[in-house]
């Protein structure tokens, strides 16, 4: 149909082209309820709500993951709630990965006596790694494997020199506890 518009004729100057793909991931079922002044003043945040409302997805951390990590009380992280939160409050989405290393790191430092230890820990958390960039990645909208690909190596990277820097930290300060006692 674009063809058409763009033949040259003698009093034509422009057309229009009106994409209609899509609307019902856009903008919902036609008989839903619609919030037109939502639409209108925050397009973002209404695609965003109407995206969140159908993605949902949650999932459990296997036994075997959960026994390595004993004196973890929390395991999971909702991706999608923080993104959601994060832009509410007029962040970047990035800060969702942030936390969400944090809280690995953190799950890593709970259950080990060393930076070894750790850092084995947190190489067990590969699967839940590429669960929660998969997560994100929904959140963002359209990413491209290259993307997820190179946010889960990014991750990894960033975790492993976390989870380094708190244990070092933490060691730091035991040593000097012992000498103060």
């Amino acid at each position: 149909m674009i063809g058409r518009g763009s033949r040259r004729l003698p009093k034509k100057k422009t057309f229009n082209i009106i994409d209609l793909g899509n609307n019902i991931d856009r903008f919902g079922a036609w008989q839903s309820p619609v919030d037109w002044q939502l639409i209108f003043d925050r397009p973002e945040a209404y695609i965003e709500s109407l995206r969140y409302q159908t993605t949902v997805e949650t999932r459990s951390i296997s036994a075997d993951l959960r026994a390595k990590f004993p004196n973890t009380l929390q395991l999971s992280f909702d991706v999608q709630g923080a993104y959601h939160e994060a832009i509410d409050a007029g962040k970047k989405a990035s800060v969702v990965i942030r936390d969400a290393i944090r809280q690995h790191a953190m799950m890593c430092i709970e259950n080990s006596s060393s930076i070894a230890q750790a850092l084995e820990l947190a190489d067990e958390l590969d699967q839940e790694i590429q669960w929660r960039i998969k997560q994100y990645g929904k959140c963002l909208g359209k990413v491209t494997k290259n993307y997820t690909d190179w946010l889960a190596e990014d991750y990894k990277s960033r975790l492993k020199t976390l989870v380094q820097r708190f244990m070092q930290r933490q060691l730091t300060q035991g040593k000097s506890r012992r000498r103060a006692a």
